[in-house]
């Protein structure tokens, strides 16, 4: 059970040590990142080799949202380390960053990002919209064949 919801802005206190609740969406519609003076417990925003955590639509990914959580990262000057959730601590550096972000930023309009690309709906839409006009009688048959415009 939840004990206590935070949000942006909040701080937790864990020991002697004062946390900084940042909302960084993208990932998922909740995720957090800590910030503890230069440190970020980053979570699944970005990966030492640049990469990031999954982006999946249906669990909440949002590729918009995990560049802006990206770009605030980027332009964070008060934080010198990144600490994420797979993978080694490593030092926050801007280029690296930028090159996710132009990454993340062509993944927007492809077909293969359906999921989560701006223009194309959710695998589960696009096939409610195929079948809605779906009629099982006329499957299988050939496209003249269906009209009746075949041979008699």
């Amino acid at each position: 059970p939840v004990d206590r919801r935070v949000d942006e802005g909040d701080t937790l206190t864990v020991g002697g040590s004062t946390l900084k609740v940042w909302h960084t969406p993208g990932h998922t519609e909740g995720q957090l990142a800590l910030q503890m003076g230069p440190l970020l417990f980053s979570g699944d925003n970005i990966y030492r080799d640049g990469g990031v955590g999954n982006i999946d639509a249906h669990h909440g990914s949002d590729i918009e949202q995990f560049i802006a959580s990206l770009e605030r990262i980027r332009d964070a000057d008060d934080i010198e380390w990144l600490l994420p959730s797979h993978g080694p601590v490593f030092r926050r550096d801007p280029q690296m960053i930028q090159k996710t972000i132009d990454r993340l930023k062509g993944y927007l309009y492809l077909a293969d990002f359906g999921t989560c690309a701006i223009g194309w709906p959710l695998m589960d839409e696009w096939e409610e919209e195929l079948l809605r006009d779906f009629d099982p009688q006329q499957a299988g048959r050939r496209p003249a064949e269906a009209s009746g415009r075949g041979s008699q």
